[in-house]
């Protein structure tokens, strides 16, 4: 009951703090400003609140910047190296995801070259299969259930909800798939060597990845 009475007191604290750095003339000009700025027809907005379950208060970064300057030197600081490091690993991500994405072309075409000497058909399954045979060591499940899984929707891109391990890991092992289709291996001999590279370089810097986005 203390410490619950105490988190309490802690974030009734907070609360002021928040109401009265919103009601300092400094802070009102500021939004004032931000507010008047416009990115083509679109009027910026320094906050905004979604109301319901899932809800919430949005606030530009500019404003949180002023707050934590407000608060202390210190808080300050620790917010514009938290944000940028939230913008360096975000940048990581997308070089990751857009490096995925021109791998899987070399991948395609090796598939294609593969059916083509040994003088079969091709068809949308054969580009399937072996997305899903990456997909099952990387992500545990094929792209289908991933998106089940996830409530992700048919037209979205799958790699916009991956994380930058998961997109590391595919692009590697999507590398590594379109040589050993090259080299005229089997299915099953493909599946195994692409699980041992899993073992070896992706499954602990995954399961690490997890534990620091809950925590």
């Amino acid at each position: 009951k203390a410490a619950k009475k105490s988190e309490g007191q802690k974030r009734s604290e907070r609360t002021f703090e928040i109401h009265e750095f919103m009601r300092r003339p400094d802070t009102k000009g500021l939004i004032k400003e931000i507010e008047n700025e416009t990115t083509g027809k679109l009027r910026s907005l320094a906050f905004f609140t979604i109301e319901g379950r899932n809800g919430g208060t949005y606030v530009c970064k500019e404003l949180v910047y002023a707050y934590a300057m407000w608060i202390s030197p210190k808080f300050h600081l620790h917010v514009i190296r938290t944000f940028d490091a939230a913008v360096a690993k975000e940048q990581i991500r997308i070089s990751y995801r857009d490096m995925a994405r021109l791998e899987y072309r070399p991948l395609t075409d090796a598939i294609k070259h593969e059916r083509e000497a040994q003088g079969k058909n091709i068809a949308p399954h054969h580009f399937s299969n072996e997305a899903d045979l990456i997909n099952r060591i990387a992500l545990g499940m094929t792209s289908a259930k991933f998106r089940v899984h996830h409530e992700i929707g048919k037209k979205e891109s799958l790699r916009d909800y991956l994380t930058p391990e998961q997109i590391h890991c595919i692009t590697e092992l999507q590398r590594a798939n379109t040589v050993f289709i090259g080299m005229e291996w089997d299915f099953e001999q493909r599946k195994a060597t692409l699980m041992g590279i899993f073992n070896k370089n992706h499954r602990q810097p995954l399961i690490e990845e997890q534990h620091r986005l809950a925590a």
